[in-house]
């Protein structure tokens, strides 16, 4: 995939304090988000600590970058601006409007607004895989905290050597922490996917004939000794509990959240019904970046966050972004499932992440069309 390129200049005063800010930021929001020895009985809200990353990340833009108003980026932040509009009056229409959110998004609209070095991105993804093994503290699994690990884990494909090596030695820890931390089978899935993703990548563009055999031989003769191995375990975890004596169950398939979604669905409204708009019993959450913001926001705002996603998935369709493009991809997937939006049961590197490639899409896009406007007419 596609390489954010880590240069000797990012070794230099500016990043080590950069990086070790938003490292410690990063991990104690980790340590918050498992409630390590209880902590969350002592901060009664998450919103403080995204201010202070998004303060962080605009102070190194106020002094590295400049403010942007092509017109793609024009385009883009009208439409950002409609989604934005509709959540502030959804949460007046509710009578939900929280000020903390609302700063939140308004500083992240500050952030779209600048042509994002790439020095940032790069940061941002070291300090949050560094980050990582704050998660192993928690003494039982969560399926956010595989989340996390797969989306920071795929955000960090973008500085890694295109080599098999590099890629056994980034893969082989990840993986085990992954299994430490959670038993959720959408996040075990999508390392799988990705990883594999990104080993093809290495292995059959643009490569000699003999390592593209080579290649296919080792994954077929892996999958199918894998299958020979451990194919009933594999089949009972991903598919056999969601079998009962009546047969195959959405609701037992998707672990409790299909009635969720449905009971949202049955009351979904224009402008949603606000922070509480379902009384959760077994699961805390909708489990669903899509449905949660259908219940709590409302039809339209659910509509205007599928175009801005829509947005800069298109935008990401470069062979040079095609990286950037699988991190939207894992964060649209794994939000089938889990809940990594804001405000809600929020790890906050991977969001964190979301919103810098949003505008560094935008950047790279710019960046394009000035050098095409450079080049001489033929």
């Amino acid at each position: 995939m596609a390489r954010v390129n880590v240069e000797r200049a990012y070794f230099t005063y500016e990043a080590f304090v950069f990086t070790t800010v938003f490292t410690l930021l990063f991990m104690a929001t980790n340590v918050f988000m498992i409630d390590y020895r209880n902590i969350q009985s002592l901060v009664s809200s998450q919103e403080p600590f995204m201010i202070l990353i998004l303060a962080a990340i605009l102070v190194f833009l106020y002094k590295n970058a400049r403010i942007s108003l092509s017109p793609l980026r024009k385009s883009f932040l009208a439409l950002w601006g409609l989604y934005v509009g509709s959540l502030f009056l959804s949460m007046m229409i509710a009578d939900h409007f929280v000020w903390t959110e609302a700063l939140i998004l308004l500083m992240v609209t500050a952030v779209l607004f600048y042509r994002v070095p790439g020095r940032l991105v790069v940061y941002l993804i070291i300090s949050a895989l560094i980050s990582l093994p704050t998660l192993l503290l928690i003494d039982h699994t969560l399926n956010e905290s595989g989340a996390t690990l797969v989306l920071v884990f795929t955000a960090g494909l973008l500085i890694m050597t295109r080599t098999n090596r590099a890629m056994i030695f980034y893969m082989l820890p990840t993986f085990l922490i992954l299994n430490l931390i959670t038993t959720s089978r959408t996040a075990i899935i999508t390392y799988v996917f990705i990883a594999f993703l990104q080993l093809a990548w290495i292995n059959l563009y643009k490569t000699p004939v003999k390592q593209k055999k080579w290649f296919v031989g080792i994954v077929t003769g892996g999958f199918g000794i894998i299958l020979l191995l451990f194919g009933r375990t594999i089949y009972q975890f991903f598919v056999g509990s969601s079998l009962s004596g009546g047969g195959f169950g959405w609701n037992d398939f998707t672990s409790g959240r299909y009635i969720l979604w449905t009971t949202v669905w049955d009351n979904k409204q224009w402008f949603g019904e606000g922070h509480t708009y379902f009384d959760f019993t077994d699961l805390l959450h909708a489990h669903n970046i899509f449905f949660d913001t259908l219940g709590r926001y409302g039809i339209i705002p659910l509509i205007l966050f599928i175009l801005v996603l829509g947005a800069v998935c298109i935008l990401s369709m470069t062979k040079y972004t095609l990286g950037i493009l699988l991190y939207f991809g894992a964060y649209i997937f794994i939000g089938m499932f889990e809940y990594n939006y804001l405000f809600m049961f929020v790890y906050f590197s991977p969001i964190v992440l979301l919103f810098i490639f949003m505008a560094y899409i935008l950047t790279f896009r710019e960046n394009q069309s000035d050098m095409e406007a450079l080049r001489p007419d033929e």
